[in-house]
């Protein structure tokens, strides 16, 4: 809401010169133990007392200014434990509660927790359960006076745990800060294992439009008060799930989150929250009014700080045991920075100012620089070398390496797809050195003679440089076998539960362990810090200047054993890692980037063009190509992989993305029943003129914006959809008549493959 912030300001600060600055304790009216008051606060309804409704203005005159500069100002209601953050540009004041949270419906437990400033939950490793607590109901908070700042220390009587959370208004944010060895567990019984701050800071009521802007997938909104109120809230895991852990069932297949933020709109005014420290630990949260049984609508992070496990005991279908990290807090630091959005013209904002936010973060504070790459918009392809497949010898089934492409095959299929018109290409060469195809650690820069060997392997890097192709030689060092230096028994993961970390392979049909493959070991963490460097070591010898690392950009994970490494810490060696790469390798080719790798990759491939499709996602939006377009060079995922390859060449266009094709000369027939099969459409023979053909419509329509950073999306009324770039450039594609109007001229995708490929 808009109000006259000077004047509010000129009375604020009157009453603060009466105000003692020194440090003032505010306690909740509930200090009983969890166990006397959990049943009662289920149960309990609203009081029917009048509640009295507050304006802004008289919320923010019972506050006090505690810092200010020439954009913002911060304030707290120290008997209420609430902030108030003034964006002085529009005037809006983002409250970390609802100020008149009284008045909603639900229930007093519901009401309690809008009012809270911090939600713990512990677990109790002699029950193996947890339980949450907050802060208004069973807590107390102090709160001190900082430096540009206050700080709040939250004491669970029931838990005997305590929190300070440091709260200090920066030159354009609001930053929220927890240093975690601050942190006292007075009951070696109960240990924290999450915390979530502010979760209602920004919650917008029932009769406010807007929306929340969620990075999962190439990104999504949540519409204010859509209705949705019998369908699960949204819950978003930072970098995806910490695999270490092995689930006996597969996973619910989901678009991974791997931007560590998310934004809020409301007309004029937006914000954009980035979890600058302990990403790793982060989740996204959200729900909309009516599912949390209050009216309110909000968008939060909570950090998981202590992981936990179960391992079976007994029959299978007995309920497993639940047991919980022991040592220390493995994440060091939090931090939540809260950047308000605004024009100068005061005119209204949308995602893309949020993607622009968070892109001037990633540039100013992060690191990220623009890459030679976005000069041209390159066809990639991905090509497998060879894979481990059982042959009848002697009548005798052996495990042997299988080719599906050879570096002379290779160099054929990138020989005719330049013939067909692709003049800038990028390949990926997957499962290339024999280490690699016999699933152990591929950590040096050696050819597997099964392919044709370092002769013709240097054969096809010659053909490459001459004609335009960069080569990104790629390794798979997620799942290992012994072997090359590295051992099952000393380089696995291990689980929370003290057991190793063997990942499987699930039935697709059914979700279970596929029995026909093998389980392989995790590859320990602290692992990678010697991998990066034989990589970097033996890449540069060879006089490779590309190089690939297959899931390390996307895939972090806990050791849980006595080298004790938590995701964050991995996060450090996995930057570490690619800082390596990236200084005495050359270009980095990503297979999807989390934000940690960003500063170090110069490309990135499988770029998801929808989010998971969750029920309570109202619109899907390009999030991620919005904020990496001019800065990144990045593709699709397999085009030929996908289902409807024209609506998916289309959506490429509409977000500013190159195309990419997994291609191999092997036939699918004899990949059967080997780790290959999954590539069952790759034939190159089928692909290749289609892979030239479509590289040569989105070339055409986007070549002459590839260094551009993307202004504005719009979704038109009829599902179209119009992409406006800096230099001015609008680019409309039509899904209906399968068309893209750039300026006065339209091109049509049938022009360029027939219909029948279309889809």
């Amino acid at each position: 809401m808009r109000i006259n912030i000077k004047k509010i300001l000129a009375c604020v600060c009157c009453a603060a010169m009466m105000t003692s600055v020194f440090t003032i304790p505010a306690f909740s009216d509930d200090e009983e133990t969890a166990a006397e008051t959990e049943e009662a606060d289920s149960e309990e309804e609203a009081s029917d007392e009048e509640v009295v409704i507050r304006t802004e203005e008289e919320a923010l005159a019972a506050a006090e200014i505690v810092a200010e500069n020439d954009k913002l100002a911060l304030y707290v209601n120290k008997s209420e434990v609430t902030l108030a953050l003034v964006d002085k540009n529009t005037g809006e004041i983002w409250w970390s509660n609802p100020i008149n949270a009284d008045a909603s419906s639900g229930k007093k437990a519901q009401i309690q927790e809008l009012k809270a400033g911090m939600v713990l939950t512990y677990g109790e490793p002699s029950k193996r359960k947890t339980t949450s607590i907050n802060s208004k109901v069973k807590g107390k908070a102090k709160i001190s006076n900082v430096s540009n700042g206050i700080k709040i220390t939250y004491k669970f009587n029931a838990a005997k745990i305590t929190v300070p959370v440091t709260y200090t208004l920066e030159d354009d944010h609001l930053k929220l800060s927890v240093d975690t060895s601050e942190i006292k567990e007075e009951d070696g019984d109960k240990l924290t294992t999450k915390l979530a701050f502010m979760s209602t800071f920004g919650s917008a009521e029932m009769d406010e439009n807007g929306y929340f802007v969620i990075p999962d997938g190439s990104g999504a909104l949540i519409d204010f008060n859509n209705g949705k109120t019998d369908l699960k809230t949204y819950s978003g895991k930072v970098y995806g799930r910490d695999i270490t852990p092995v689930t006996q069932t597969a996973p619910a297949v989901t678009e991974q989150v791997y931007l560590p933020m998310y934004g809020i709109v409301k007309g004029n005014s937006g914000m954009m929250v980035v979890a600058d420290k302990g990403d790793t630990a982060a989740t996204i949260n959200a729900y909309v009014s009516g599912q949390n049984k209050t009216d309110f609508n909000a968008c939060y992070f909570d950090f998981e700080i202590r992981t936990s496990d179960e391992y079976q005991l007994g029959a299978s279908n007995d309920t497993p045991l639940r047991v919980f990290e022991k040592r220390g807090i493995l994440v060091p630091e939090i931090e939540v920075r809260y950047y308000p959005v605004s024009k100068s013209d005061k005119s209204e904002i949308d995602y893309v100012d949020i993607a622009e936010k968070y892109r001037n973060y990633l540039t100013s504070v992060y690191g990220v620089t623009k890459s030679d790459s976005v000069k041209d918009v390159p066809l990639y392809v991905d090509l497998y070398g060879a894979v481990l497949k059982k042959e009848s010898v002697l009548g005798f089934p052996v495990t042997m390496q299988h080719a599906a492409t050879t570096f002379d095959e290779a160099k054929d299929i990138l020989t005719e797809l330049t013939a067909d018109g692709a003049d800038n290409i990028v390949a990926t060469y997957n499962e290339w050195t024999s280490a690699d195809i016999n699933e152990k650690v591929s950590d040096k820069a050696k050819p597997a003679s099964k392919l044709g060997g370092k002769s013709d392997f240097n054969s096809l890097l010659s053909f490459a440089e001459s004609n335009n192709i960069s080569i990104y030689p790629n390794v798979q060092n997620l799942t290992f076998k012994t072997g090359g230096g590295y051992w099952t028994v000393t380089d696995t993961a291990i689980r929370v539960s003290n057991a190793y970390s063997r990942q499987i392979i699930y039935d697709p049909a059914y979700g279970i362990e596929n029995k026909f493959y093998k389980s392989l070991s995790l590859l320990a963490p602290e692992a990678y810090e010697r991998m990066f460097n034989n990589l970097a070591k033996s890449y540069s010898k060879y006089g490779l200047e590309n190089i690939s690392v297959g899931t390390a950009s996307t895939v972090i994970y806990g050791d849980y054993g006595k080298k004790a490494t938590s995701r964050e810490m991995m996060k450090s060696i996995v930057r570490e890692g690619y800082q390596k790469l990236d200084d005495q390798v050359g270009s980095i080719l990503a297979d999807g980037a989390n934000a940690y790798v960003l500063p170090y990759v110069d490309r990135i491939t499988d770029v998801p063009l929808n989010s998971s499709k969750f029920d309570i996602f109202d619109t899907d939006i390009p999030l991620y190509q919005i904020v990496m377009h001019g800065l990144k060079s990045y593709s699709t995922p397999a085009v030929n992989g996908q289902a409807q390859i024209g609506d998916v060449i289309l959506s490429a266009v509409a977000a500013g993305s190159s195309l990419n094709f997994d291609l191999m000369a092997e036939e699918a027939n004899e990949l059967k029943d080997t780790r290959y099969d999954v590539y069952f459409y790759a034939d190159a023979e089928y692909w290749k003129k289609d892979a030239a053909s479509t590289y040569a419509f989105v070339k055409e329509i986007l070549s002459d914006v590839s260094e551009e950073q993307i202004t504005g999306y719009t979704i038109l009324p009829n599902g179209n959809t119009e992409t406006t770039y800096s230099n001015g450039t609008k680019i409309t594609v039509n899904y209906a008549d399968k068309t893209v109007t750039k300026g006065s001229k339209t091109y049509s995708l049938y022009d360029y493959i027939g219909k029948e490929v279309i889809g």
